[in-house]
């Protein structure tokens, strides 16, 4: 130690030390292809990360889209521009409450209204009461319990007899948004 500088002395790592350091330099867990070619990666506490970085908790989410509302002041002209214009395949009118369903594909449907003077997204899920105690837990807050909305006995809208069961809730914009279980 000449001069008043040190050395730096090299200490000396047990084996396994070593290896236990060298595990926690790996890369993260491998990428794997999720449901919808989306890609994940598995992250601490039961929790998805997609391959943009954000992470999303287990259980209960929302990547199905089942329907989405618009008004249509006027609607037999809504009804002519989204059929005639843009094509959409026409699926059935309810008069009143002057309501027109078109399939958007994918099993999602887009729902025009005279009456409604909001946008809504609907989710649908396979279980509405779990997720409906799933996302109160996380924070959300919905404007009333599940209901049951339409029993379709015609089967216009899908299968005879299917209902329709929803739960309504609002983003913090203000944007009206549902969780949908076919029964």
């Amino acid at each position: 130690m000449a001069g008043g500088k040190r050395q730096a002395r090299k200490k000396k790592v047990p084996a396994k030390a070593a290896k236990s350091a060298a595990r926690a330099r790996k890369p993260a867990a491998p990428v794997k292809r999720a449901a919808r070619g989306r890609a994940q990666v598995r992250a601490a506490g039961g929790r998805t990360r997609a391959a943009g970085g954000h992470v999303a908790r287990a259980g209960a989410s929302l990547d199905k889209l089942h329907q989405v509302a618009l008004t249509a002041t006027d609607l037999d002209a809504s009804v002519a521009f989204y059929r005639d214009l843009l094509g959409l395949r026409f699926i059935a009118r309810f008069d009143p409450p002057g309501l027109a369903f078109f399939n958007l594909g994918g099993g999602a449907r887009l729902m025009l209204s005279a009456t409604a003077s909001e946008a809504t997204l609907y989710f649908l899920v396979e279980d509405l009461k779990t997720a409906y105690r799933e996302f109160q837990k996380r924070g959300v807050r919905f404007l009333q319990p599940p209901a049951m909305i339409h029993r379709d006995e015609a089967g216009e809208l899908g299968k005879k007899g299917i209902e329709e069961w929803m739960a309504f809730f609002r983003d913090p914009g203000g944007n009206m948004l549902a969780l949908v279980e076919k029964r």
